[in-house]
C-alpha cells in the first residue's frame, strides 16, 4: 500500500528518529528503507510524489497497516521494534493526530505475538490464560508451565497452582501490562526537571524545558529533590481506580502517548532464569549493547542522567 504525502516533512522527521536509533545506520539508508516501507521504490520517487490531500484526514491509515510499516521498517533497519514504533509515532508518519496510549499497546501487544509469542495454545508460553484463584477470573501471559505454574500479570509476577490456571478455547486478547508502562511516581530532580518511574522504581520519561524524553530503564537517577507517588500514601494500589487515573492523566497532560523504553523488556521476562523486571532490564541492556555502543552493565552507576 503506497502512503501519499503532501511534502517530505513527515517523513523527514521520521528518518531522522529512526537514525538516531543506532550508532550504525546513515541516514540515506534510512531514507531508502523507509521509502520502501511507505510503497515507493526509493528515496527519489517519494521526494517527487506528492498529494495535496496527504494524510489529511486524522485516522490515516488503520493499525493493521501501520503494525506492517513498522514490522518492515525494523526488519529492514535491523531496529527493535519499540525503537521503530516510537520514531514513527514521534513524526506523526501515519497519521496526523497521535495514537492513543491505548492504540500503542493494541500495536506493541500484536508485535509480540506476531514476533515472540505465535500462536497461543495450552502450556505454551506467551499465551493469555485466566487466573482461577480466589474466583477472579483476571488473564495473565503464561512464562512457565508446571507446579507451580509462573505467570505475568498486569501489575507483575505471580505464581499459582497448575490447577487455578485455565486456558480458554478462544484465545483471550492480548495486552501490554501496567507493571511496564503506567508510571507509578515522579521524581522532582533539583535541575527542576521531573522524572517518571516505574512500580520498580526503573526511570520511563523525562520531562524538562527541553521537552520530554524517552528514557532507557537502566539509567541510574541521581539529584533527586522529591519524590511522588500516584497513589495515597501508604496503600498498594497503585495500577488502577483513582492511583491510575492519575497517572494518566499527568501523561495526558505532557501529551505523551508513545510507551516508555521499559515495555521493551517484555519478550526477556519469558527467558530463562529471569525472575525479575531488573532481570528483564539486564536482559534488554545485553541485547542492546553492541548496537548501541553501550558499556559494560557492571559500569551503569557511571552512567548517569546528566
Amino acid at each position: 500500500m503506497r502512503i501519499h504525502f503532501p511534502d517530505l516533512i513527515r517523513p523527514k522527521q521520521a528518518a531522522k528518529h529512526l537514525a538516531r536509533a543506532s550508532t550504525e545506520l546513515k541516514l540515506a539508508a534510512v531514507h531508502e528503507a523507509l521509502a520502501q516501507a511507505l510503497g515507493y521504490r526509493d528515496w527519489h520517487e517519494l521526494s517527487i510524489t506528492s498529494h495535496p490531500n496527504g494524510l489529511a484526514a486524522p485516522d490515516g491509515p488503520g493499525l493493521q497497516a501501520a503494525l506492517l510499516t513498522i514490522l518492515e521498517l525494523a526488519d529492514a533497519l535491523g531496529l527493535p521494534d519499540g525503537h521503530v514504533q516510537y520514531a514513527v509515532s514521534r513524526a506523526r508518519l501515519l497519521r496526523a493526530t497521535p495514537w492513543s496510549i491505548d492504540e500503542h499497546m493494541v500495536l506493541r501487544a500484536s508485535i509480540w505475538r506476531r514476533r515472540v509469542f505465535g500462536t497461543p495454545g495450552r502450556g505454551k508460553r506467551g499465551t493469555v490464560v485466566r487466573d482461577k484463584a480466589y474466583g477472579s477470573g483476571a488473564p495473565a501471559y503464561l512464562r512457565y508451565p508446571g507446579r507451580p505454574t509462573y505467570l505475568l500479570f498486569d501489575t507483575g509476577f505471580g505464581t499459582r497452582a497448575d490447577f487455578e490456571v485455565a486456558t480458554p478455547r478462544s484465545p483471550l486478547p492480548d495486552f501490554v501490562p501496567s507493571r511496564i508502562w503506567l508510571p507509578y511516581g515522579v521524581w522532582q530532580l533539583t535541575d527542576e526537571s521531573e522524572v517518571l518511574f516505574s512500580r520498580d522504581y526503573l526511570p520511563m520519561w523525562r520531562i524538562s524545558n527541553d521537552g520530554t524524553e524517552r528514557l532507557a530503564p537502566w539509567l541510574w537517577i541521581k539529584d533527586i529533590a522529591e519524590e511522588n507517588h500516584f497513589g495515597s500514601p501508604g496503600t498498594a494500589i497503585w495500577a488502577s481506580g483513582p492511583a491510575r487515573n492519575s497517572a494518566v492523566g499527568y501523561l495526558q497532560r505532557h501529551r505523551i502517548f508513545e510507551l516508555p523504553m521499559l515495555t521493551d523488556i517484555m519478550p526477556h521476562l519469558f527467558e530463562p532464569h529471569v525472575e525479575s523486571l531488573q532481570d528483564g532490564v539486564a536482559r534488554l541492556y545485553a541485547a542492546r549493547r553492541d548496537a548501541e555502543a553501550l558499556p559494560p552493565y557492571a559500569d551503569l552507576h557511571d552512567r548517569v542522567l546528566a
